[in-house]
């Protein structure tokens, strides 16, 4: 069971599916991730891998002003779609059915990335290097796989680091 863990929203279901590929962030692990970053009334979000919406819709419940939603998947962009006609929230939300690293290639300005791509992602890398090329001064959320090792070159750029479990959260500043 998904839920939205707090804010205005709080305690609504999330749909989900039984997609193998999708792991939607426990409240556990949610609750932690938006502990360490605080309040984050009125900034602008990115969901990356958004999967179900989870992350993004938690932000929005807890005072985001918007939230883009990237995902690839057109089950999952449909799943997303649903959640948010559910909550009434097309107004606050863009959805994208993009690879994420061609969007981090031209982004928009944004406040906040939440990124919780799967464990196993191929690109990581690559997804490191467009966090520093393109993201001055803004946090970066990213869950990941408890054996994922951040390389050096986003080392002073940590502000937080745990594990939970299979989890990894660490928060960067680019």
């Amino acid at each position: 069971m998904v839920r939205i863990i707090s804010g205005y929203y709080k305690g609504h279901l999330l749909k989900t599916n039984h997609n193998p590929n999708l792991r939607p962030t426990s409240d556990r692990v949610k609750e932690s991730l938006f502990s360490i970053l605080g309040n984050i009334e009125d900034l602008r979000v990115i969901d990356l891998f958004a999967g179900c919406g989870n992350l993004g819709l938690e932000a929005i419940s807890r005072g985001a002003k918007s939230c883009i939603m990237v995902e690839q998947n057109i089950q999952q962009i449909k799943l997303i779609q649903e959640n948010v006609r559910k909550l009434e929230l097309e107004g606050d939300i863009e959805i994208l059915k993009m690879d994420v690293l061609k969007f981090l290639s031209n982004p928009p300005e944004v406040d906040l990335i939440l990124a919780d791509p799967p464990y196993k992602y191929k690109y990581f890398n690559e997804l490191f290097d467009l966090f520093l090329q393109q993201f001055s001064g803004i946090r970066i959320a990213l869950e990941a796989g408890k054996e994922l090792i951040i390389p050096e070159k986003l080392a002073n750029y940590i502000e937080s680091h745990r594990i939970m479990g299979e989890t990894s959260l660490t928060i960067i500043k680019a």
